[in-house]
């Protein structure tokens, strides 16, 4: 089973994304919108999509922090949710009036996928308030201390910070990230390597569960439809490149994120 788990849903390009995955043969993609404000579809939208093709759509719920109330969190769960999306936040992630946020996404089983390091720039951005410095990865290092049983996908491996995105890999069982964005197309196989040290190493090679790093991978695109099949090899080039077991690849491609997102063959 092949799972992508950072699909960005634009108004009318659902067909497109769909299409691409019959191409790839991707099973089952992670959806999620925005809003104007990223200049995505509509949370409604990504659930209708989910609702008309409940096994291709895994549906997760923009979530803007700072603007949204708990008590929403349980609403996108009752309406058939299987996570959240956060991006943009108005504070820094751990702050802890965000608290109450995540104590209901770990009470509804929600995956939550937080953006994780620089963010593009656009246009429009001088109308909002956004700050990449809000989303440095280390804030997520409290969140997953204290949310034991909530399950984090941190996207981007943190770019540019990825030592300590891949230390709390190592350190974190309820951590995940993608390698979605520039890092594939920057870095080669000796830098993760170098980031996933602990793969050979006698002594501190597992994380909490007794997993080696690339379990802690799982596949994202995070591009248009017509990009999603260069990213993809893109990740088979780099595992290829890091001697990465063909057992292990599976698991990146989809039985990690199957774990996590509860999914059955």
């Amino acid at each position: 089973m092949i799972i992508d788990c950072h699909v960005h849903l634009r108004e009318g390009r659902l067909e497109e994304i769909l299409r691409e995955m019959d191409k790839l043969g991707v099973d089952k993609v992670v959806l999620f919108g925005g809003g104007q404000k990223n200049r995505l579809a509509l949370n409604q939208k990504v659930l209708e999509a989910g609702q008309k093709h409940p096994d291709r759509i895994i549906p997760f719920a923009y979530a803007p922090l700072g603007e949204v109330y708990p008590r929403e969190i349980d609403q996108m769960a009752l309406a058939g949710f299987k996570g959240l999306k956060l991006i943009n936040p108005l504070s820094n992630y751990n702050d802890r009036a965000y608290w109450p946020i995540y104590e209901r996404a770990e009470a509804n089983g929600l995956v939550c996928l937080f953006h994780t390091g620089i963010v593009a720039r656009r246009d429009e951005n001088r109308y909002y308030d956004i700050d990449t410095a809000r989303m440095e990865v280390i804030y997520l290092d409290a969140i997953v201390r204290k949310f034991q049983e909530m399950d984090v996908i941190m996207a981007h491996l943190g770019n540019p910070r990825y030592g300590d995105a891949c230390m709390m890999l190592r350190w974190h069982p309820n951590l995940y990230s993608d390698l979605s964005g520039s890092t594939l197309k920057k870095k080669g196989p000796e830098f993760f390597k170098e980031m996933f040290w602990w793969k050979d190493s006698k002594t501190y090679n597992r994380d909490p569960e007794g997993r080696g790093p690339w379990e802690k991978i799982v596949y994202g695109s995070d591009v248009r439809p017509e990009e999603m099949g260069e990213v993809m090899q893109d990740y088979k080039n780099i595992m290829a490149g890091c001697g990465v077991e063909e057992e292990i690849q599976k698991k990146v491609f989809g039985e990690t994120a199957a774990k996590i997102l509860k999914i059955s063959e």
